[in-house]
């Protein structure tokens, strides 16, 4: 037992009243005071009787029933013993039962309580010495409807406010509860709350001024629920200023159990959670400061199971601790020096409606909130708009050895990944503006792939330096991720990359992103998913020394290499390519151009027109791209066309090269330097200079193919021209030059020894004579040159390159038929059509003008000796007959002078070269008057009249008859002298050349063209 600080001598006495007592027994004349003594001794020994005897019996059947009656409640007191000398009294066997009397709402086994008496007069207080009870016990019950066995002894609220009177003056010493108890039975929940071996010791508390200052030490300890509660310290509930310390440990809380009190329904289903708590509380109320709460320590929680309301795993945390350096929460400040998390278990899982588990867990999403009126709306004061922020600071923060799983649903095939294991540890956490965390962050993959941060992070401004280190992040799973409308699937790759990420945020709260180190996508593997055939892949890409960034947008580069990769290219039936196919823009076929190079929705379409823009903002400027090589090595290109019969496949090899210096800046320009070849021959080289990135595109490029083996393309020349190859090769050498975004290119197209077998049907194929255009194109050695320059603007959505040449060389095959001679002389460089050649009326000797052009065509059919040539001679039916008269009338009188000349014995000339002169004339017309055979005017006697030269004349002239016989012979005179003017070399062999007998005398009309020709046709 403690001493009672307000009396210090238990006994009541001091030295000197037992030296007055002596005197007393020693004096004879006190005789009579000692009658009185021994009167006060018989009243005590009565008071003795009356407290140990009397008043216990007296007490124990009024305090059963006054308690009874009070409560409602059944009470029964074994035991009452009084103490009148030291003023102390004794409960025991207290017991009060239930309303219906079936169970016991409250007991204990002994109550003492000792009051000082003479201490409590002389401070006008309560003075307890001691109070003591020992195994004290209460059930509560909470019943169905929610009430509780003791809701009918809560007082209800008076409606009228008491005057504040003095407070009851009290001091309690050596409180004392031992072995108490305490059940709850909730009925709703039906779970039982449970409490044993409570202890509270409270040496000394007291309102009374002079001892207001002394610290209240209270000791508290119990097992609330098979779990071990302690608390100790100190207070001063009295002081104004309440300071109070406490140490409060609690062991293996089961928190799900007190976990369905709290008024708020659970998305979840905590399982199993245990809470160790270790903590130090300091409160104290300065005098017209706000109060102060302080918390220090430790709080663990254990064995944490928390799954979803369908039982789903979600979370497993064997223990998170939580070291307290300083807990201010009515600051609010918030002081960790520590919290840690070990072999946490996560599972996440995003729903196929894009739900997240972990945030469904918080709770059901808010509804909307009604909009508030104008008479709803005020302008807040200044104490609803200051909050205090949160002061957190958490010195370090440390995960290990976590395993996270995720699973994606939302797309359609699902993402799943596993982390593990995974490491965090954070230092220096604040929420302070400007603060820099630490981070070091690692984590490993799906047992593969390995990822780690490190360096400094702030979440005001928003901001990080990040070392970054990515070490074979696979591909294949992020498949998921890829549009289901691109038809390809990733079969392996991965990413690495080592470099630094910054993240700043500016004073608009506008980020910046910037990363630089090395990149690289090794072992890509992708696939056609509907054919399961190899699409695109490589060993190797590689960007090295990158620096990128945002706000303002740049990319630089030192080098980009790419290595052994392949690419396939098919055309499949119905003329879809795989690329086509994988992304998507096989569902709407273009239909085919037709000669003009329209299609036919561009010849319906109705003409647009024009509108005007609408304003838009400034374009941001253009990115800084600067990109210091790109290089190839070991490339592939394997191309298949299964749309034509029989397939068609190439493969391009050895792909190589680099294009260098790379830059987004207008007067820039990158070198092109690239090799391959098409097959194990053929090769490739593209070379020149390009700025791709620029605003406007740059290009001066040339390209050369040499030795394309054409017998390969048999399956197109069939299908398209009617004609397989048997032989040939290919050389192409073109040149584009873009500029200002005008295009100039010249194709120059060079075939060898082309040469086709015998025609085939094709429905597809042109109507044209195929060989026919080939043997005017080839020249002595075998050879097709064509040149076939183009040019065109971008910005126009018709002009296409590679159509165009095609319809060049559709063209070129077509005018083999419509205009040979044509196409021969722009071959030859001829300026003259050579499909024909004039006479003059009557003749058959060649004019200069036809000798000229019959050695343009000898020159011809020389470089060409695959051409043959077809001679058909005409005349002009009414020019050439009147010249022809005029011929023989004039050999008529030729022939009388040849006579004359032979009769003289003279040797005449030929008739083509004799001349008649003026003064001979009439002389050779009258004899030849006189030798024509046609019936001439005569005389009464029947002699020949004679006649003036001019009737002569004129009778001669008009029976001289020209015969469709004398015509065709002209016809053919004609046809020969330009065989033979064509033979006359020896350049062109007798056997390519030709006569045919024309069907007609004359020829088909054509304008400005006499009929008095020969016509040439090649074959």
């Amino acid at each position: 037992m403690q001493k009672n600080p307000l009396n210090p001598d238990p006994t009541g006495f001091s030295k000197d009243g037992r030296l007055a007592v002596k005197i007393f027994q020693e004096v004879p004349l006190m005789r009579l005071l000692k009658k009185v003594l021994i009167a006060v001794l018989v009243i005590i020994l009565l008071i003795g009787l009356a407290g140990f005897l009397i008043l216990p019996a007296v007490l124990k059947p009024v305090l059963t029933k006054k308690i009874s009656e009070t409560l409602h409640r059944e009470a029964t007191i074994d035991e009452i013993k009084i103490n009148p000398f030291d003023l102390s009294a004794t409960v025991r066997g207290f017991k009060l039962a239930d309303p219906g009397g079936h169970a016991s709402f409250a007991a204990f086994q002994e109550l003492l309580v000792n009051v000082d008496v003479l201490t409590s007069i002389f401070r006008r207080a309560l003075i307890l010495e001691e109070i003591r009870l020992n195994q004290p016990y209460i059930g509560i019950t909470r019943k169905a409807d929610g009430t509780y066995n003791f809701s009918d002894l809560i007082p209800k609220e008076e409606t009228q406010k008491k005057e504040p009177s003095k407070p009851f003056l009290f001091s309690l010493n050596n409180v004392q509860i031992s072995n108490g108890s305490a059940d709850f039975h909730d009925t709703p929940n039906k779970t039982n709350h449970s409490i044993r071996n409570l202890n509270l010791d409270v040496p000394f508390v007291s309102n009374i001024d002079h001892y207001m200052k002394h610290y209240v030490e209270p000791r508290f300890s119990a097992v609330v629920n098979g779990h071990a509660v302690s608390v100790t310290g100190k207070t001063q509930p009295f002081q104004a200023s309440r300071e109070s310390l406490l140490d409060i440990d609690i062991r293996n809380i089961d928190v799900p159990f007190y976990l369905q009190y709290v008024p708020v329904k659970m998305n979840f289903k905590l399982t199993q959670a245990l809470l160790d708590i270790r903590l130090q509380v300091h409160f104290i109320m300065p005098e017209k400061q706000a109060p102060e709460l302080k918390l220090t320590g430790r709080a663990d929680l254990k064995k944490v199971a928390l799954d979803d309301l369908r039982g789903s795993k979600i979370l497993r945390l064997p223990v998170l601790s939580v070291n307290l350096a300083s807990v201010q929460p009515l600051v609010p400040k918030v002081h960790l020096s520590e919290v840690s998390l070990g072999g946490l278990q996560l599972a996440v899982r995003r729903s196929p409606r894009g739900e997240i588990n972990l945030l469904h867990l918080a709770g059901t999403q808010a509804k909307a909130k009604p909009k508030e009126t104008a008479a709803e709306k005020k302008k807040p004061d200044k104490a609803e708009t200051k909050k205090k922020e949160l002061d957190l600071q958490v010195d370090n923060i440390l995960l290990d050895g976590a395993d996270i799983s995720f699973t994606d649903e939302a797309p359609v095939r699902p993402f799943r990944t596993r982390i593990h294991p995974l490491r965090l540890a954070v230092s220096n956490f604040s929420l302070k503006k400007g603060n820099k965390a630490g981070i070091d962050w690692t984590l490993v993959m799906d047992q593969k792939s390995r990822i780690t941060a490190k360096g400094p992070v702030c979440l005001s401004p928003l901001g990080a330096d990040l070392a970054l280190d990515v070490k074979n992040l696979a591909l294949r799973p992020f498949q998921s991720y890829v549009p289901d409308t691109i038809a390809m699937d990733i079969t392996s790759g991965d990413i690495s990359t080592a470099g630094k990420f910054i993240l700043a945020t500016d004073a608009q709260d506008k980020p910046t992103v910037k990363y630089s180190g090395n990149l690289s996508v090794d072992r890509l593997a992708t696939i056609d998913r509907a054919r399961a055939n190899d699409f695109l892949k490589w060993k190797q890409l590689r960007f090295e020394s990158l620096a990128a960034g945002t706000n303002p947008l740049f990319v630089n580069i030192k080098e980009i290499s790419l290595r052994d990769f392949f690419a396939k290219i098919v055309i499949h039936p119905g003329g879809v390519t795989n690329i086509q196919h994988i992304f998507g823009e096989a569902k709407k076929e273009t239909p085919p151009p037709d000669a003009a190079g329209k299609t036919a929705d561009e010849k319906t379409a109705p003409a647009k027109t024009p509108q005007a823009a609408p304003d838009a903002k400034p374009a941001p400027p253009p990115p800084d791209i600067k990109i210091g090589r790109v290089s190839f090595h070991g490339g592939t290109v394997d191309f298949a066309d299964r749309n034509i019969r029989p397939n068609y496949a190439v493969t391009m090899l050895n792909l190589r090269g680099s294009v260098t210096g790379l830059s987004s800046q207008q007067i820039s320009r990158a070198k092109v330097d690239l090799k391959g070849n098409l097959g194990y021959g053929s090769p490739l080289e593209i070379a020149g200079t390009v700025n791709p990135l620029a605003k406007d595109l740059f290009a001066d490029i040339k390209l050369s193919f040499k030795d394309i083996e054409m017998s390969p393309v048999t399956p197109y020349t069939s299908k398209y021209l009617g004609y397989p190859i048997t032989k040939g090769k290919l050389n192409f050498n073109v040149a584009y030059l873009v500029d200002q975004r005008k295009l100039a290119a010249e194709n120059k197209i060079f075939f060898d020894q082309l040469t086709f077998g015998d025609k085939v049907e094709s429905p597809e194929a042109i109507k044209a004579p195929v060989p026919l255009a080939v043997s005017l194109l080839t020249d002595r050695n075998g050879q097709i040159n064509l040149d076939i320059p183009l040019s065109g603007s971008l910005d126009d959505p018709k002009f296409r390159i590679w159509p165009i040449v095609w319809q060049v060389l559709v063209n070129i095959i077509t005018k083999a038929v419509t205009a040979p001679f044509s196409l021969l002389s722009s071959l030859t460089g001829g300026g003259e059509e050579m499909s024909y050649v004039e006479f003059n009326y009557g003749s058959a000797d060649l004019p200069e003008a036809g000798l000229k052009k019959i050695g343009a065509l000898s020159k011809a059919l020389y470089d060409r000796p695959q051409l043959k040539l077809e001679i058909e001679g005409y005349v002009d039916a009414t020019q050439d007959s009147e010249a022809l008269k005029k011929a023989k009338f004039n050999r008529l009188l030729k022939t009388q002078k040849r006579k004359e000349m032979i009769d003289r014995g003279e040797t005449p000339s030929p008739l083509e070269e004799m001349a008649i002169g003026q003064a001979e004339y009439e002389k050779y017309l009258t004899l030849a008057y006189k030798a024509a055979k046609f019936s001439k005017p005569r005389t009464a006697l029947g002699a020949a009249k004679s006649l003036p030269p001019k009737e002569m004349e004129k009778l001669l002239y008009d029976n001289t008859a020209v015969t469709d016989g004398d015509l065709e012979q002209l016809a053919a005179r004609r046809a020969q002298a330009a065989r033979e003017q064509l033979l006359k070399d020896g350049k062109v062999e007798a056997g390519r050349v030709f006569i045919v007998q024309s069907k007609t005398k004359t020829p088909a009309k054509k304008d400005k063209i006499k009929d008095s020709r020969v016509d040439f046709k090649v074959k």
